[in-house]
């Protein structure tokens, strides 16, 4: 190949950047996971709603009251995916874009999605059981 002035690089260097990218931005918008352990048993039902916002619904069980809530509950923290996202786009530079084939499939793969969860009260509006996903987690006091 006979370069002119760099140019024929530099048109590749610039493919490369238009090329690249999904899996870097997959990385960037992916939700972060809520924290639901920080959650403890005797919480007020009304510090509950408002760090995470009004639930979907809310359902009876037995004689306790439950908010049903969908959200990610796992998910990688603000350094974890800045260190993803710089991996991702230095293996698109260096390979001039085809490391999307194997990236951008592995971060689709990798999604959390958001599932069910459910923060039961007693009669006085303090938490007494968390379920995610159906599976009760140990509230501390």
């Amino acid at each position: 190949m006979k370069i002119y002035n760099g140019r024929p690089i530099a048109g590749f260097a610039l493919l490369a950047l238009l090329v690249g990218g999904c899996s870097t931005v997959m990385e960037a918008t992916r939700p972060a996971g809520t924290n639901i352990n920080k959650y403890v048993m005797g919480e007020k039902r009304i510090d509950v709603v408002a760090d995470l916002g009004a639930p979907l619904g809310n359902i009876k069980d037995g004689e306790n009251s439950c908010d049903v809530y969908k959200f990610h509950t796992k998910g990688t923290n603000g350094y974890g995916k800045t260190g993803i996202i710089f991996t991702e786009a230095a293996a698109d530079f260096f390979t001039l874009g085809l490391a999307e084939v194997v990236l951008t499939p592995a971060e689709a793969a990798s999604n959390a999605h958001a599932h069910s969860v459910m923060f039961c009260y007693d009669d006085q509006n303090k938490l007494i059981t968390l379920k995610d996903a159906g599976k009760e987690i140990n509230l501390t006091k």
